[in-house]
């Protein structure tokens, strides 16, 4: 199963979208690595290591900072604005917004293709359970994400639904 696959899944399954934008605006967790720890624990059934975890970071930070994090500031300003123009005006101005929203997911998508090259090239042993990978992962992602030393809340529907796709 292709990770662009398991993440629409696992992303679309009921509560994973809001549980993945309260991490990535409370938290700072980038929803791809997110979904790619869940994919990578469920489907290639691979516990990554700290080590790991920042070798992805650093293969996706300038995509992400440089990219899809400004794109997303520009989209959500975007509605903002939107909310106070006049109809007709705020008709283009949705059309314009929608565009930048499908390039905002062109980025995303160069993301995920940057953390599915990452994966080829690495080389894990198999974990014993995909749930034990799964959670594995996922904790140890959170727990770089702790602050005054609690980590975010354990994302359980995007759990649930990635393990529904092992």
């Amino acid at each position: 199963m292709s990770f662009r696959y398991f993440s629409f899944a696992v992303y679309t399954a009921p509560g994973v979208e809001e549980e993945c934008l309260s991490l990535q605006d409370g938290h700072g967790v980038d929803v791809n690595i997110l979904l790619f720890c869940a994919y990578a624990g469920v489907v290639a059934r691979i516990m990554l290591s700290a080590q790991d975890l920042a070798a992805i970071d650093r293969e996706v930070a300038g995509i992400r900072e440089g990219v899809i994090v400004p794109l997303r500031t520009c989209r959500r300003a975007m509605k903002q604005g939107i909310a106070a123009l006049a109809r007709e005006q705020a008709a283009e101005a949705k059309s314009l917004r929608d565009r930048v929203k499908d390039i905002e997911l062109a980025a995303e998508y160069l993301e995920q293709d940057r953390l599915v090259a990452w994966l080829a090239s690495s080389e894990r042993g198999a974990a014993d359970t995909s749930s034990a990978a799964l959670g594995a992962n996922i904790g140890l992602l959170l727990s770089g994400h702790a602050r005054g030393g609690r980590n975010p809340p354990y994302p359980d529907n995007l759990a649930r639904a990635a393990l529904s796709r092992a």
